[in-house]
């Protein structure tokens, strides 16, 4: 009886030293072990700040050669990020502008004011881009201009936008006066009246061209010259389906002359025809300047005329 007790005990210790080298759980007490937890990520840390320009762009926009004496830099307010124009000759002058490019705020000589945004061709309403012409045509141009247009001796804001696509050209000028209320000073767009101040008379046809009569308000004429397309199979007669139409062209340009104190505004014009796009054969030319008994910037001077040299077919 006592050699089965001692052989009872020694298979009980060899089992319990079998389950101890398994590593099989001897008791349910045992604590299980502790789950290893990824730490919190703060919504700071996620949160990352918003850039409204590039780098490049931004020292692009404030090279000499592109800034017209403004110098741009983009800043943070309450978290919240803004650019900023400023110029160093004039201290208490500050063009900020929201990071939605939706709202344009002045201060100078102690006054503050929201500048009122143009309306696009298409019935929107422009932001407020910033592009010296970095990257191209595809970025376009959008700058302020710091310049005298009334000749009273105070400056006015203005604000010059161009670009387009493929055949298409359009600038827009807009002009605020800062030293009032940031009113916008109107403008008269001049392309209907530049293209009504010449004739175009397609003649014939010459070495691949349609040679054509431009003749403006004083009588001067001028042979303008515009290629057809090949693979017509009368091209001879080309010319009589050829036709100028008196009105804006997809190409129109404004600048702005700062030492004049006026603007310049170039239209290209050409012909219409039932075979070929419409081809350019000239530019017009006219400057304007402030009226003052209109309160409007208007045109100021004659319609010039140029004509494109004949190309070589």
């Amino acid at each position: 009886m006592r050699k089965k007790a001692i052989l009872w005990a020694l298979l009980l210790a060899l089992a319990l030293t079998a389950c101890g080298q398994s590593g099989e759980v001897l008791s349910e007490d045992s604590p299980p072990e502790p789950e290893i937890q990824e730490p919190e990520r703060s919504e700071e840390i996620l949160r990352e700040p918003r850039q409204i320009m590039y780098e490049e762009a931004l020292e692009y926009t404030n090279r000499e050669e592109n800034n017209n004496g403004f110098l741009l830099a983009e800043r943070e307010e309450d978290g919240v990020p803004f650019l900023e124009f400023t110029r160093p000759d004039v201290p208490d002058f500050s063009l900020r502008i929201n990071q939605d490019l939706t709202e344009a705020v002045v201060e100078y000589q102690g006054r503050t004011m929201t500048l009122e945004r143009e309306e696009t061709p298409n019935g929107s309403l422009y932001d407020w881009y910033v592009s010296a012409g970095y990257g191209g045509l595809v970025s376009g141009y959008s700058m302020p201009f710091w310049v005298d247009l009334t000749g009273d001796g105070q400056p006015e804001l203005v604000w010059l936008r161009g670009g387009g696509g493929t055949g298409v050209y359009k600038n827009t000028c807009t002009v605020y006066d800062i030293s009032g209320e940031g009113e916008i000073i109107p403008l008269v767009e001049p392309w209907e009246e530049m293209a009504a101040s010449i004739t175009v008379e397609p003649q014939g046809y010459e070495d691949g061209c349609v040679r054509s009569l431009v003749t403006d308000r004083e009588g001067s004429t001028y042979t303008a010259w515009l290629p057809v397309s090949e693979g017509l199979e009368e091209p001879g007669e080309i010319w009589r389906d050829c036709s100028y139409w008196p009105g804006e062209s997809s190409h129109t340009y404004l600048e702005i002359d700062q030492d004049r104190g006026v603007l310049t505004a170039r239209m290209r014009f050409g012909l219409e025809g039932a075979y070929q796009m419409t081809g350019y054969i000239g530019e017009l030319c006219t400057t304007l300047a402030y009226d003052a008994e209109r309160g409007v910037i208007a045109r100021s001077g004659p319609v010039s005329v140029s004509v494109y040299d004949k190309p070589e077919i």
